[in-house]
């Protein structure tokens, strides 16, 4: 099997030009050969990696957050259709989740490390810049919305007993989580904590689901629903999109898998679990408040324990799961930089990567105050960031590198509306978002 290459960009002219029959190399032949000249099935059994089951909760792990808590709010702007856009959004996921991953072992004899590589092979530097930017806008902007989240709940359950405000809150976060983001190093051990806050994250639904379901009985006389609401349907599609939003690590829980051709089936089933999760959230909450229904939901929940068990469960998963993010976009910079052992020694590659750590994280604490209003911002990073890495760019980086002249008319067809889909929640969602965030800063809100 050949490849024609395109030297100047360093990745192959066309799909067409992979094989005679203008079969997919990663179909044909999922081998590279050793020093010996033998082949190696780049798909075999990884005996040192993990189970379908332990990649089954990564996954979880990393889509499952507090997008969770904005899903009343997302039916509240578009009508009970979006439990309809929720379904929807799982299944393109899935498909472009899969998509994604097959462009990693495209030519048949290597396996690409991220997904910034994989936009640099498709369309050289500017795929790589494009990948960049909108992987960036997720890794940070997403422990952003953790914190300001945080902030506006800690204050919540401590404003009768201190008067300390929303942005000290956050900035005692930012410290908090200072502490395993400079001192662990890699993935691998940030990973340690995922598993608690996979438990926050179950707990938060259960008590939500619950508590609004309890709640009913004092709003079904009063509450109002829509059936549909035409013009919130992008924004709305880009909000829920947040849920979805795990492909920024899909290449290393497949990495981490001991059978990696078993990727498609883990998948499937989490995906599938966090839309049930999710479900479980909206539900209930938008049955229970309808459209008056808040972001996050907790601001609709009555007072008691249970929503106060609630919202230290989602400070929990804040300071648990920013790491993992925030360690994702330092691995990168420190690659750039060459922050490692080999290059700069011992001390100075400690020295120069807790000091990089320290900035990004000051970056993402000022950030956090500048933008105090979670629904909004939350629905300016799913327009933004998740629209265009969820379901554009995998298709565009699939049809580039393998080519869609093997896939059926229907599949096409397929192809094409989740692009439509998604350009047009990227574009309309993002106008809405940055009007909403305008709207804030110029009249504020009003305080409870």
């Amino acid at each position: 099997m050949t490849f024609a290459v395109d030297k100047k960009a360093g990745r192959p002219e066309s799909s067409t030009t992979v094989s005679s029959d203008d079969v997919p190399a990663y179909i044909t032949n999922n081998t590279q050969k050793d020093q010996e000249g033998n082949a190696i099935d780049l798909m075999a059994e990884r005996p040192d990696q993990g189970s379908n089951m332990s990649a089954f909760f990564n996954i979880v792990c990393v889509v499952a957050g507090t997008g969770t808590l904005g899903l009343p709010y997302s039916l509240a702007k578009g009508g009970w259709i979006g439990v309809g856009i929720l379904v929807m959004s799982m299944i393109m996921s899935i498909y472009t989740g899969i998509l994604i991953i097959k462009c990693i072992y495209y030519t048949g004899h290597t396996r690409l490390a991220s997904y910034q590589e994989i936009g640099q092979h498709a369309f050289g530097r500017i795929g790589l810049i494009a990948v960049w930017f909108f992987h960036t806008s997720i890794v940070l902007g997403a422990p952003i919305m953790y914190f300001i989240l945080s902030g506006n709940e800690i204050r919540g359950l401590t404003e009768a007993h201190v008067n300390i405000p929303n942005k000290a809150w956050i900035w005692i976060c930012c410290g908090v989580v200072s502490i395993p983001f400079v001192l662990m190093k890699s993935l691998k051990e940030v990973s340690l904590l995922s598993i608690f806050g996979v438990i926050a994250t179950a707990v938060l639904v259960g008590v939500t689901m619950v508590e609004s379901g309890l709640d009913y009985k004092n709003k079904k006389d009063t509450v109002v629903y829509d059936d549909v609401v035409l013009r919130n349907l992008p924004i709305a599609v880009a909000t829920i999109s947040v849920c979805f939003g795990g492909n920024v690590v899909y290449m290393h829980v497949e990495e981490s898998m001991r059978f990696p051709r078993s990727w498609n089936k883990v998948l499937v089933w989490a995906m599938i679990a966090c839309c049930l999760m999710y479900a479980m959230v909206a539900v209930p909450g938008y049955l229970t408040y309808g459209t008056s229904s808040e972001s996050p939901i907790l601001g609709s929940l009555p007072e008691g324990p249970s929503r106060k068990v609630a919202t230290i469960m989602i400070v929990a998963h804040v300071l648990l799961a920013a790491p993992v993010l925030m360690t994702s976009f330092a691995l990168e910079i420190e690659r750039v930089f060459d922050i490692s052992i080999e290059k700069r020694g011992v001390v100075k590659e400690r020295l120069y990567r807790t000091v990089t750590r320290l900035i990004i994280m000051g970056a993402v604490g000022g950030i956090a105050c500048l933008v105090p209003f979670f629904d909004s911002f939350l629905s300016l990073l799913g327009a933004l960031g998740n629209c265009m890495l969820i379901f554009v760019l995998p298709i565009c980086f699939y049809w580039r590198l393998i080519g869609w002249r093997q896939m059926p008319w229907y599949e096409l067809v397929w192809c094409g509306i989740i692009l439509i889909i998604g350009l047009l929640a990227c574009v309309i969602g993002s106008i809405d978002a940055i009007k909403a965030l305008h709207h804030d800063f110029t009249y504020g809100r009003p305080t409870a």
